[in-house]
């Protein structure tokens, strides 16, 4: 995590006049507008326009195409204007409607260099857009379509939220593409903010109850209540990061807490349970769960240590997001939406209790602490909220063209347990006569073994971020690699022979292919 500074009175510096000064139109429905088509250069045509439902979409075609078509949905945004909050928003941001026709840039420039077109919509609704996403999919492909008579092939694809949409998208248009490309999968709705919500809770339950965290209020009250949250969650998770530095061997509680008796037990004991129990990774950018400096405090640091650290570290991604998530799908759903009423947290932790044993320090505090746990107040959702947010379509598997995954294992955001999703699915939809067999590739991409590194003093120095880790955290090579195996799909109908897809990534240490890796399913499925 890094090192922030929380700014006081944030809440009170987002007056009214700062609110109107972030104030962007939500796009209005509207009848589909003419393209506009600009050419750069002679190599590429770039086409801008607007949906049916006012979601701007982009298509870029390159002079040399082959016929084959990408047609990209991004990941989640905020769907509020954010003042300037240290980690989550240091500049401030607005609600942002453009259209991505990639992951990156670069992997465009080099897609479009080899003669594939592009195009993506920036979806008309921001938030957990599902729905939106698959919609906008479907009108950036159509208008593709009619303005350019040679598009033969078509591959849909998308990172986190947008590889939910690209499968949504195959699964619900049967024929409208010939092969999908989903990375760093997420899983529903309630998958995701069970998880995000479990953490978050945690955190207020154990180091500072003035979270709020659910069941935020109507109207500008709710939005001044999502605020404060962002700023108790990183008041929080500072004053965690600095305890566990100053005395890593027992560091002190914050100063928000009331958890009582239970304080006496180490808090990076408390940070990593919260993890085991919610599904947080226990592998960071930082802290790989195996590396300790050199000397006397290696083993304590790797197996004591480190598991903790890496919790915290994606632990503040994962509340912030429980926050703006919580509040995006209560506000579309009406009501609350995650429920803990009949959680069985020490169901919920298992095996992880002797694996982790060491760093929890030991059976009789991890009892105390899931003890504590199962008396505090939980959280009941609306059964019609629920309702309304389990009505968002879920994936079937119910797969008819060659796709292929790409994901991490060790994604704190959108872990591997959302493939297993997604296999599962498959394989019912098979036995049902829905799918057809044979149709579905999952590359796995995952860190080294070791790659925390430290200094002469045996201090954690952060390096690059270690591929393998972090949401979406992919080379270019890699996203070009899948790209190009999924466009090679779509023109045959079929997935690549397991000799070709494991030729294909021979060279990356870091990919591997394996029938029979199943990551746990997240919390929600279990």
């Amino acid at each position: 995590m890094k090192n922030t500074f929380v700014k006081k009175g944030l809440v009170g510096l987002v007056s009214t006049a700062l609110v109107a000064a972030f104030a962007v139109a939500t796009p209005s429905a509207a009848q589909a507008a003419d393209l506009t088509c600009t050419k750069a250069s002679t190599k590429v045509e770039t086409c801008t326009g607007t949906d049916a439902n006012g979601a701007k979409f982009e298509i870029r075609m390159p002079s040399n195409f082959n016929g084959t078509l990408y047609v990209y949905s991004h990941g989640i945004r905020n769907n509020v204007n954010l003042p300037a909050i240290p980690v989550i928003a240091p500049a401030g941001e607005l609600i942002n409607y453009a259209p991505e026709v990639a992951p990156t840039e670069i992997v465009a420039t080099a897609l479009l260099k080899q003669g594939y077109a592009l195009a993506g919509s920036g979806v008309s609704t921001q938030g957990w857009s599902l729905e939106e996403g698959v919609d906008g999919a479907l009108q950036v492909l159509q208008a593709a379509k009619d303005k350019y008579s040679k598009v033969s092939k078509v591959v849909a694809w998308g990172n986190s939220l947008g590889g939910l949409t690209a499968q949504a998208f195959a699964e619900q248009y049967s024929g409208a593409v010939d092969a999908v490309l989903p990375m760093c999968l997420a899983d529903s709705a309630q998958s995701e903010i069970t998880m995000a919500g479990d953490f978050l809770w945690g955190m207020k339950t154990f180091f500072n109850p003035a979270i709020k965290g659910f069941g935020y209020s109507a109207g500008t009250a709710g939005y001044y209540e999502m605020l404060g949250d962002l700023q108790a969650v990183l008041t929080t998770l500072l004053a965690l990061k600095t305890a566990i530095a100053t005395n890593p061997s027992a560091p002190a509680w914050p100063s928000t807490s009331t958890a009582g008796a239970i304080t006496a037990i180490p808090v990076r004991s408390a940070v990593l349970l919260l993890g085991l129990i919610s599904g947080i990774s226990t592998q960071s950018k930082t802290y790989d769960a195996s590396s300790g400096p050199a000397g006397a405090s290696e083993t304590t640091f790797s197996v004591v240590l480190s598991p903790a650290l890496a919790v915290l570290e994606n632990g503040a991604e994962a509340a912030a997001l429980a926050v703006l998530a919580n509040y995006d799908m209560e506000r579309r759903a009406g009501g609350i939406v995650y429920d803990n009423s009949k959680t069985n947290y020490t169901t919920r932790l298992g095996d992880d209790a002797q694996v982790y044993a060491a760093s929890l320090s030991g059976g009789t505090y991890t009892a105390g602490m899931l003890q504590y746990l199962a008396y505090s107040p939980r959280v009941t959702a609306s059964a019609e909220a629920v309702a309304k947010l389990n009505s968002m379509y879920q994936l079937q598997g119910k797969i008819e063209v060659p796709t292929i995954t790409l994901a991490a294992a060790a994604d704190h955001i959108t872990p591997g347990g959302a493939v297993t999703h997604l296999i599962n699915q498959y394989n019912a939809s098979i036995s049902a006569g829905t799918a057809k067999s044979g149709k579905l590739l999952n590359i796995w991409n995952k860190p080294a073994d070791t790659y925390s590194t430290f200094d002469a003093s045996g201090a954690v120095t952060p390096a690059k971020w270690p591929n393998g880790v972090g949401h979406c955290q992919y080379t270019t090579t890699q996203v070009l690699t899948v790209a190009k195996l999924a466009a090679t799909a779509a023109k045959t109908g079929k997935l690549p022979s397991s000799a070709t897809a494991k030729a294909a990534i021979k060279n990356d240490a870091n990919l591997f292919i394996d029938p029979n890796f199943l990551p746990p399913l997240l919390k929600f499925r279990q």
